[in-house]
């Protein structure tokens, strides 16, 4: 739904767009109150000033300007104004079933600072934040089931660990080709030029599912046995 207003630093600058739907703060859906906007001329750029009804802060939602583009709303002409974001960008935090992150809370943490790096566009960190990850989620897995070997798996390296140490095969193929794709993400020359870090995260998302389906069925086997 158009929202009109008039531009407070320039006589007779009417524009006409969209407002945000969503807080980039609190993740609500809103309609957020009009505080102020601003007209940068040499940028053809509209930023416009809102606060969040839900959470009580204030952000700023980001549009271009084309004088060519515009409406009429009864005698007024507007200009049209097309959304590009809202700022500041505040990831939410991804969460995973209660016991994923009490296995492994380091990996629920470095996961979440690869995803908060890809919101911010920080595009070439993200996968190395996802590989790193990765290993936390299978060593603390492996560490779970054979508390005894907790050093040796430690000191081992990601691929040796799944290899000794990963009984499910769709874990160990899962992990296998996470790793290969994260490696992928720390390297000079990427091998495999037709997996990207949206299949990364598929693998992982997978890998998680099917340890919780593990941890799950143990926590219900000793439920029934007790």
């Amino acid at each position: 739904m158009l929202k009109y207003f008039t531009n407070q630093t320039r006589i007779n600058m009417h524009f006409a767009c969209e407002y945000p739907n969503v807080c980039p703060i609190c993740g609500d859906k809103i309609s957020p109150n009009h505080l102020s906007d601003y007209f940068n001329e040499h940028d053809n750029l509209v930023s416009v000033f809102f606060v969040c009804p839900s959470c009580g802060k204030t952000f700023m939602g980001d549009y271009t300007f084309d004088k060519n583009n515009q409406t009429k709303n009864i005698n007024t002409t507007y200009y049209l104004l097309n959304f590009i974001e809202s700022l500041p960008k505040i990831p939410n935090k991804i969460h995973f079933d209660e016991c994923i992150e009490t296995l492994s809370n380091n990996f629920y943490e470095i996961y979440n600072q690869a995803h908060a790096s890809e919101i911010y566009g920080l595009n070439q960190l993200s996968g190395i934040g996802y590989r790193k990850s990765l290993e936390f989620l299978i060593k603390d897995y492996c560490i779970h089931y054979n508390p005894n070997d907790k050093d040796k798996i430690e000191r081992m390296n990601l691929s040796q660990v799944i290899t000794e140490y990963v009984s499910s095969d769709k874990i160990k193929n899962l992990s296998k080709a996470s790793a290969w794709i994260g490696n992928d993400e720390t390297h000079y020359i990427r091998k495999f030029q037709d997996k990207d870090i949206n299949d990364l995260k598929r693998f992982i998302s997978s890998t998680v599912a099917f340890i919780t389906y593990e941890l799950t069925s143990d926590e219900a086997e000793t439920f029934v046995n007790s």
